[in-house]
C-alpha cells in the first residue's frame, strides 16, 4: 500500500534559482536589469562616502526613523501646558448658572402724576393735553429709568392696588397705587474644589446622580494625578529617550479614562434621576429633575478645558 501511495504522489518541480527574483519585485520589470549608476565616477563617489561615514563611526544613513525622537520640543512643551492646565482647570468655573428672585417696587399714583403735569404746562404756557396719558408715560419713564439696570434682564410685571382712604372732614377719596415686580437673574460660578460641599447633596439623591457624583470625584483626582505625574514622567524619568517615551505612553495612555467617565455620565444623563433637596433657591439650569439639560446645562469652559487637555494627552499616547 505504501508503494502504491508513493507512486500515486506528483513529484514537484525543480528548483530553479531564478524563481526567487520574483518574490522581490523584479517581475515588475522584465528583461535586463538596468546599472544602478549612470558611471563608473559616480559608483566610486558614493563607495568612497560610505567608507568615510564607517571611519567615522556612523553605520546608517543621514536621516532614518530611528534618529527622529519619539516626542519632539514641541510636543514635549505642548504636554507640558496640558500637565499645568490639568491642575489649573480646577480652580477655574466648573460649573455656572443662574438663580432668579422677585423685585417688587411701588409707583406713585396716576392722579398725583397728572396734577403734576397739569401744574407744568400752566406755568410754562403750553396747551392742555390728556394729563393722565402724559402722566402715565412719565411714570413709565421714570420707572424704566429707576428700575432697569444694564445688563441684567428683567421681566416686568404691573399690578394696580385699589385704596379707599378718608380725610379728616370724612370724605373717602380712592386712589390707586401700581407696583411692579421684575424677575432678575444672579449668575454664580463654582469651581471644582468649591463644588465640593455639594457633593453630599448629590449623593443623597436617586442612583443615577449617585453614580455620577462618584465618577466626577473620579475625574477630579485624575486631574490632579494625572497633572502632577505627567509632568515627573516628561522630566525626571531616567533612561534614554526612548524609554522615557515609552514610560510616558504607559502614563498618558489613562487620560482615556476621563474622557470615558464624561462620555458615561452623559449616556447616564439620559436616565434621569430626583434630587433629594428643594432646588427652590439652586441654580434654575437644573430643574426639578436631572437629566441631559441638567448635565450639559452646568458644566462651564473649566471642565471642558480639562476635558481638552485629556483628550490631548490620549492622542499622543496612541501616537507615541
Amino acid at each position: 500500500m505504501a508503494e502504491k501511495k508513493d507512486s500515486g504522489a506528483k513529484q514537484g518541480k525543480p528548483f530553479d534559482p531564478d524563481e526567487r527574483f520574483r518574490y522581490i519585485g523584479f517581475e515588475v520589470h522584465p528583461g535586463k536589469i538596468k546599472d544602478l549608476f549612470k558611471s563608473d565616477t559616480e559608483k566610486d563617489e558614493l563607495v568612497k562616502k560610505i567608507k568615510a561615514k564607517r571611519e567615522a563611526g556612523q553605520a546608517g544613513r543621514e536621516v532614518t526613523s530611528f534618529d527622529i525622537p519619539r516626542i519632539s520640543s514641541l510636543e514635549k512643551i505642548v504636554l507640558t501646558i496640558t500637565s499645568l492646565l490639568l491642575i489649573a482647570s480646577l480652580f477655574l468655573p466648573w460649573f455656572s448658572g443662574y438663580h432668579e428672585y422677585e423685585v417688587v417696587s411701588e409707583v406713585a399714583p396716576a392722579e398725583e402724576q397728572a396734577v403734576l403735569v397739569d401744574s407744568l404746562a400752566d406755568s410754562l404756557g403750553m396747551e392742555m393735553i390728556d394729563s393722565t396719558a402724559l402722566a402715565a408715560e412719565v411714570t413709565g419713564t421714570l420707572e424704566g429709568e429707576a428700575v432697569e439696570e444694564p445688563g441684567e434682564p428683567a421681566t416686568p410685571a404691573e399690578t394696580e392696588t385699589i385704596q379707599a382712604a378718608k380725610d379728616d372732614k370724612g370724605f373717602s377719596s380712592i386712589t390707586a397705587a401700581r407696583k411692579r415686580k421684575e424677575i432678575r437673574r444672579e449668575h454664580l460660578e463654582a469651581n471644582a474644589l468649591a463644588a465640593l460641599p455639594m457633593l453630599g447633596k448629590v449623593l443623597s439623591s436617586g442612583f443615577i446622580l449617585k453614580i455620577t457624583g462618584i465618577l466626577f470625584l473620579i475625574y477630579i483626582l485624575f486631574c490632579v494625578g494625572g497633572g502632577f505625574y505627567n509632568l515627573y514622567a516628561l522630566y525626571w524619568f531616567k533612561g534614554d529617550p526612548d524609554t522615557r517615551a515609552m514610560k510616558l505612553k504607559k502614563v498618558m495612555k489613562f487620560a482615556w479614562i476621563p474622557v470615558g467617565i464624561w462620555a458615561l455620565c452623559l449616556i447616564l444623563s439620559f436616565v434621569g434621576a430626583s434630587y433629594s433637596f428643594d432646588t427652590t433657591d439652586v441654580i434654575k439650569q437644573i430643574g426639578t429633575s436631572y437629566g441631559t439639560g441638567a448635565y450639559l446645562g452646568i458644566l462651564s469652559y473649566g471642565f471642558y478645558l480639562s476635558l481638552a487637555c485629556f483628550i490631548l494627552n490620549a492622542v499622543k499616547a496612541v501616537e507615541i
